[in-house]
């Protein structure tokens, strides 16, 4: 049914988005550690030894960036230090977050038919928009490697759309369907009303 979409909110004001826009160390830590655990707000919650090995693998594929193991550890450190720093300015932003597991094509294919019903103009062009972001998070970095980025109007103009649509009328048959649906209409609500921008990755 298709690919795994993951999302988190993340704050455009918070010196986390600041410094990935123009840190290349910092951003590639991210983009790298944002499919592990529960969301990147909660990365240093899973288990010890499998965060030394997904450090190592980061590392050890991005040498080039990263150079010497002591500013590799330099780098980690800056890390921890902006999550725990965001999430005591921003509370809740580590549980603002959703995934499509597998069912982004069905998702994205109704909720397109849907929007063109209601008579939205380029309804797939929104859509995908709104799966996948109108922009990318670190601008030093290519397409393929940085995550994807919601837009604060974006997020606005999503969270408008979404407030017209019922879950359960969308995907009445569909319980896994309805369950990412709702929880991806969810995040984009809690953003909106947070001014967050949302950032995405397909796993």
């Amino acid at each position: 049914m298709g690919v795994s979409v993951l999302y988190s909110a993340i704050p455009p004001g918070s010196t986390l988005y600041a410094r990935l826009q123009s840190q290349k160390a910092l951003s590639i830590l991210v983009v790298s550690l944002f499919p592990y655990g529960c969301g990147i707000f909660r990365f240093f919650e899973i288990d010890p030894e499998e965060i030394n090995e997904i450090f190592e693998d980061v590392i050890e594929t991005h040498q080039e960036t990263f150079g010497s193991e002591l500013e590799a550890d330099r780098v980690i450190a800056q890390l921890r230090s902006e999550l725990r720093l965001t999430r005591q300015a921003y509370p809740g932003i580590e549980d603002r977050r959703a995934s499509l597991e597998k069912t982004s094509v069905e998702i994205e294919k109704r909720l397109s038919q849907e929007l063109s019903r209601r008579k939205f103009a380029n309804a797939d062009e929104i859509v995908e928009k709104l799966m996948f972001g109108d922009r990318i998070l670190a601008p030093m970095l290519s397409t393929e490697e940085s995550l994807g980025l919601i837009s604060r109007e974006l997020v606005s103009e999503g969270a408008s759309i979404f407030r017209q649509i019922d879950p359960e009328t969308l995907f009445a048959r569909d319980e896994s369907c309805f369950e990412d649906f709702e929880g991806w209409r969810n995040l984009y609500l809690l953003a909106a009303e947070k001014n967050e921008e949302i950032l995405v990755a397909v796993a």
